[in-house]
C-alpha cells in the first residue's frame, strides 16, 4: 500500500534540486571575478548581485524547511514550495524580457561562457544562465505535474 509520504518523495525530491541549484549555483557562478568581484562593474552592481544571491539563498531554505518538515498541512507546504521555485524562475523571464528597459545583458565580455553545443556538425552557443533556467523550469514543471496526479 503506497503512502502519502511515498506519493509525494518524487515532486519532493525535484523540487528540492531545483531549490538547491537556485541557491548553490549563482554561489558558484556569482561569488568570483565575473560577477561580485567584476572591476568593470560598478560597486553598486557588485552589492545587488550579492544581495540577490544571498536573498534566494534564505528562500531555497525556507523551501527546504517547507518540503522536508513535518507540518499539519503538508501539501499545502508542499505546492508553496514549488510556487517559490516559480517565483525565482518567473522573475528571471521577467528580467530577460525587460532588458531593453534598463540596458542588460545575459552576458558580458569578462563574464562566464556560454554552453557550446555540437550539433551534427552545427556550434550552438547558449547562454548559461538560459540553459540552466530552463532545466529548471522542466524539472520543477515534472514535479507540479507528479503532485497534481
Amino acid at each position: 500500500m503506497e503512502t502519502a509520504f511515498d506519493a509525494l518523495l518524487v515532486p519532493r525530491l525535484l523540487f528540492t534540486v531545483v531549490a538547491v541549484m537556485i541557491s548553490v549555483g549563482p554561489i558558484f557562478a556569482d561569488f568570483n571575478k565575473t560577477h561580485a568581484t567584476n572591476p568593470l562593474w560598478t560597486p553598486h552592481a557588485r552589492f545587488h548581485v550579492v544581495w540577490q544571491v544571498l536573498s534566494q539563498s534564505g528562500v531555497s531554505l525556507v523551501i527546504l524547511w517547507l518540503l522536508w518538515t513535518n507540518a499539519a498541512d503538508y501539501t499545502t507546504h508542499i505546492w508553496v514550495a514549488a510556487i517559490l521555485n516559480y517565483v525565482w524562475i518567473a522573475s528571471f523571464y521577467a528580467t530577460l524580457a525587460s532588458m531593453p528597459l534598463y540596458g542588460g545583458a545575459l552576458k558580458d565580455v569578462n563574464g562566464i561562457k556560454p554552453f557550446r553545443f555540437n550539433i551534427f556538425g552545427n556550434i550552438y552557443l547558449v547562454d548559461t544562465n538560459l540553459f540552466g533556467s530552463v532545466i529548471l523550469m522542466i524539472v520543477n514543471t515534472i514535479g507540479v505535474f507528479l503532485l497534481a496526479n
